[in-house]
């Protein structure tokens, strides 16, 4: 675990909990000096503010291209795979209504309302995707509404000083912190393929003082190292590195026993985003995460978990071949004469926990379901088979042998309905007639 670098980039994802029951303490010169966490707090007592910003009302500060998407795909991730009730997850990102757009005011305003709601055993995890900038050594991140200038002042009344959010963590009164950081991904105020890399000055403005017991135990992802800037993966309109994450979380960074540790997920980011960002963008782009932790035992420390039904999760994109004989489900509808038939037509849709798939319906009722998926850090297409229905408008799709079954009603050139798994996961769908 590398506790001296720095970086530049800030998916700011701050993660409060509670002392876990086993922990034990010491006095040391009048301080309490706590044994190393080893747990996070039950599901039912995590709570998250997950925040996206690639609009700016300044426009001097340069837009983004991921940073919502960033937002979205993580605040999935937790929900299904590392333990977050769904209602007790908030996202304020860009592409959101007025009241959840991620503005100083929503931040401020929603961090302030959690002191209300989370338990002191509790856990709360902040994540910030969007600019970040030092002014005057001091550490700032940039909501919507910023308005950018060398003028600590105004900054201080526009933008979000990073001591605002550790003061606020104070008053909720929960012990643990994770942060994970990725926000200086360009020059906010300069060319948008301009570096704007993390400097040590602003690393610090997110540590906790444990010997003043601030907060029990703290950890921080940061994107990238200090002196380098963090990189927007263009062809996912997302981070290169919570992109990473995400993946991590979904199983990629599991040990033996199917768990996510907090030491194998950091070796996980260390290992594959470099070489993601390096195969993408070549020689010269350099973007390696690091880690500090205090107070936390990263080897024991559980993050998530691989298997979906520990995890009450949909897994990343099942391996159909293993499940040819599985039991189906009669899903079967009564045939009507279509309108208009699906037969040779690509279709193609996107979720944010797994990205955008392609759909092409082949003859007698045949189809190909094609998503990218990384393995041993190379992104290729998959293919699973299917099947598909069609009566009049109505649309029945099936991926393997029943695994997904999406339902629903073709319009024109749009096709949506409503879809389930065999691990009991429902969501919404939608696809669009590619020409």
């Amino acid at each position: 675990m590398h506790k001296n670098i720095s970086a530049i980039s800030i998916v700011l994802l701050i993660v409060i909990g509670a002392m876990s029951k086993n922990v034990t303490s010491q006095t040391d010169r009048g301080l309490k000096v706590g044994e190393p966490v080893k747990t996070l707090p039950a599901t039912a007592k995590r709570y998250a503010l997950v925040i996206g910003v690639d609009q700016y009302a300044d426009t001097q500060i340069t837009t983004l291209g991921g940073a919502s998407n960033d937002a979205k795909t993580l605040a999935n991730a937790l929900i299904q795979y590392a333990g977050f009730p769904g209602e007790q997850v908030t996202l304020l990102a860009s592409d959101q209504p007025a009241e959840r757009q991620p503005t100083r005011g929503n931040i401020l305003r929603r961090l302030s309302n959690m002191a209300a709601v989370i338990p002191p055993d509790g856990l709360l995890l902040i994540s910030f995707a969007g600019h970040g900038i030092e002014r005057s050594g001091q550490a700032f991140l940039l909501p919507s509404d910023s308005q950018v200038s060398n003028d600590v002042d105004l900054l201080e009344q526009t933008a979000i000083n990073v001591t605002q959010i550790k003061d606020r963590v104070k008053k909720i009164g929960v012990k643990q912190v994770l942060m994970i950081l990725d926000a200086c991904r360009n020059d906010p105020v300069g060319r948008a393929n301009a570096d704007n890399p993390l400097t040590s000055a602003y690393t610090r403005g997110f540590n906790f003082d444990l010997r003043n017991r601030e907060v029990q135990a703290f950890a921080t992802l940061y994107a990238t190292e200090v002196g380098h800037r963090a990189y927007e993966y263009k062809e996912k309109k997302q981070g290169y590195f919570t992109w990473v994450l995400v993946e991590a979380l979904r199983g990629g960074a599991a040990n033996e026993k199917g768990e996510i540790t907090l030491a194998t997920l950091v070796k996980y980011l260390q290992e594959r985003v470099p070489k993601r960002v390096l195969q993408d963008l070549g020689p010269g782009k350099d973007q390696k995460p690091f880690a500090v932790v205090e107070g936390y035992r990263a080897d024991e420390l559980v993050i998530a978990v691989r298997d979906p039904k520990v995890a009450a999760s949909q897994p990343y994109v099942p391996d159909m071949s293993t499940q040819t004989n599985a039991p189906g489900r009669d899903t079967s509808i009564e045939l009507k004469t279509p309108d208009a038939s699906l037969e040779g037509t690509t279709w193609t849709g996107n979720r944010p926990e797994t990205g955008e798939y392609t759909i092409k319906f082949l003859k007698d009722g045949k189809l190909d379901y094609i998503i990218d998926v990384m393995q041993n850090g190379v992104t290729a297409p998959r293919t699973v088979k299917g099947t598909w229905k069609q009566s009049g408008n109505d649309v029945q799709i099936t991926i393997g042998n029943s695994y997904s079954v999406l339902q629903g009603t073709l319009e024109g050139s749009v096709m949506k309905g409503n879809a389930t798994n065999q691990e009991g996961v429902s969501w919404k769908w939608t696809l669009f007639k590619k020409q």
